[in-house]
């Protein structure tokens, strides 16, 4: 009696250790980036903007930066113009790069705007992320390149720069995707 208990008992053990195993499975987030919204605003004559992105690293990213690979993340930015016949005619565009590092020393991540040259030290990549996913306030475009009446439409990308890789790695970013990320392009109304 007190056998077939045990087996019963071990039994369930192992029928619920299946069952949680999906669903631990399912709770791995998969790799990538994506833009989720953006959105301008004209404020004191310049178009502003406002965006967020959803980052996941890959494992081998992150592995790479921790050990002393610096990672850079390009900002794509198109403005253009609608036009009825043809197809939309380009007003504006602009690349903003941002580098991340990590320095074991102090175990800090170091988010860098390569564009402005500010520098801003992080406790933890959760808090890197934390900040690089939200691009709030940025100033885009001079409402005098605006025509008035004219309909206009941004285009938004975010990807890991693959030629600011080392030569090793940059190779192997064209073979797999776990060291190259990029969202698709995403478009808003620039002046709804």
């Amino acid at each position: 009696m007190l056998r077939r208990h045990a087996i019963r008992q071990w039994l369930t053990v192992f029928l619920l250790c299946f069952a949680v195993a999906p669903v631990h499975a399912q709770e791995q987030i998969e790799p990538g980036f994506s833009v989720v919204s953006a959105e301008s605003k004209l404020i004191d004559d310049v178009v502003r903007l406002n965006v967020l992105f959803d980052l996941r690293f890959s494992d081998k990213l992150v592995e790479a930066l921790q050990s002393g690979v610096a990672l850079t993340l390009l900002i794509e930015i198109e403005i253009n113009k609608e036009r009825s016949y043809l197809w939309s005619s380009g007003v504006a565009s602009l690349e903003q790069r941002y580098q991340i590092s990590y320095h074991p020393l102090t175990k800090n991540y170091v988010l860098r705007n390569l564009n402005s040259e500010l520098e801003f030290q992080l406790p933890s990549l959760e808090s890197l992320l934390a900040v690089i996913t939200m691009l709030n306030d940025f100033p885009l475009l001079d409402a005098a390149l605006l025509e008035e009446g004219a309909t206009y439409f941004g285009e938004i990308r975010i990807s890991v720069d693959r030629d600011s890789f080392p030569v090793p790695l940059r190779l192997m970013s064209y073979v797999t995707d776990d060291w190259h990320l990029s969202s698709e392009w995403f478009a808003w109304p620039l002046l709804p």
